[in-house]
C-alpha cells in the first residue's frame, strides 16, 4: 500500500458511552425489576418477550412495546405509571450493587487519560451516576447524559446532541477532532449515526444491525484510544 492509499489518521477528542450493557451489566435487575412489577400486574414477562420488546430499549419504550405486545388497553397516564414504577424498583435493585462488566474499569482509566469522555445513557443519570461513584469513577466522565435529561430518546439523536453540547460548553470540540460512541443496542447506534458519529458497536449485537456501525468488538475490555482510531480508520472492515 502505497502513502497516497493509507488511510488518513484519525484524532479522537472524545469517547460517548452507553452504561447499560457497555459499561456495566445491568441486564439481570432490568429483567428482574421489570418482571416483578408487570408481574403484579398481571402481565407476564417471558425471556423472549423481554428480549425482543426490552433489551436495548429505555424503560418507557419498554412498557409500550408489552402492552402492544399483549393487546392490553393502557392510557397514557397508566403507562407513565407503569414506567415509573418499574424506574423505581430498577433503583432499588442497583442500590443492591451492579458489576462493571469486566475490564470496564481498566478501560474508562486508559481513555480518560487520553480523551474526554461521556455516558449517553438508557436509563436514568441519577442510577448511572450512582453506580460511577460506587466504582469510584465519576470523576472520570465529562458529562452523564441519561433517558430524564433528552427527549425524543434514542434512536433520536437528542440525547448524543445535549452530550456534545455540554461537552462544547466545557471546551470547543476541534475541527478536525472526532466523537467515537460505543453502543450495544439498534437504538444506540442509530442515535449515534443520526448525530453525524462515529459509532463503534458492543457485545452480541445482530450483524445486521452492526453493520449500521462503524466497526464491532465483543466488549470494551483492552480498549484504547489507538484501538479505536484504528477501528474508525478502517471502518468497515472490523465486522469478524
Amino acid at each position: 500500500m502505497t502513502m497516497r492509499e493509507r488511510p488518513a489518521r484519525v484524532a479522537i477528542d472524545a469517547v460517548l458511552l452507553e452504561f447499560d450493557g457497555v459499561l456495566a451489566d445491568t441486564r439481570l435487575v432490568r429483567r428482574e425489576a421489570m418482571a416483578g412489577v408487570l408481574e403484579s400486574e398481571g402481565i407476564p414477562l417471558s425471556d423472549a418477550a423481554y428480549r425482543e420488546h426490552c433489551a436495548g430499549h429505555s424503560t418507557a419504550d419498554a412498557v409500550r412495546a408489552l402492552i402492544a405486545h399483549h393487546d392490553l388497553d393502557m392510557d397514557e397516564t397508566g403507562l407513565d405509571l407503569l414506567t415509573l414504577r418499574i424506574d423505581r424498583a430498577f433503583s432499588q435493585h442497583i442500590a443492591k450493587g451492579v458489576m462493571l462488566v469486566d475490564g470496564a474499569r481498566e478501560t474508562v482509566e486508559r481513555l480518560a487519560s487520553r480523551v474526554r469522555l461521556g455516558v449517553v445513557s438508557r436509563l436514568k443519570r441519577e442510577d448511572v451516576e450512582f453506580v460511577l461513584s460506587l466504582a469510584g469513577l465519576e470523576d472520570a466522565f465529562r458529562c452523564v447524559i441519561g433517558a430524564d435529561d433528552a427527549y425524543p430518546r434514542k434512536p433520536d439523536p437528542a440525547p448524543y446532541f445535549a452530550a456534545l453540547r455540554r461537552l462544547d460548553g466545557r471546551r470547543p470540540i476541534p475541527a478536525r477532532g472526532l466523537v467515537v460512541t460505543l453502543e450495544d443496542s439498534s437504538d444506540g447506534i442509530r442515535a449515534a449515526r443520526a448525530a453525524h458519529l462515529r459509532c463503534i458497536a458492543v457485545g452480541d449485537v445482530p450483524a445486521h444491525l452492526a453493520m449500521e456501525a462503524d466497526a464491532i468488538i465483543p466488549s470494551i475490555a483492552g480498549v484504547d484510544v489507538s484501538s479505536l482510531e484504528h477501528l474508525v480508520a478502517h471502518a468497515g472492515e472490523n465486522f469478524a
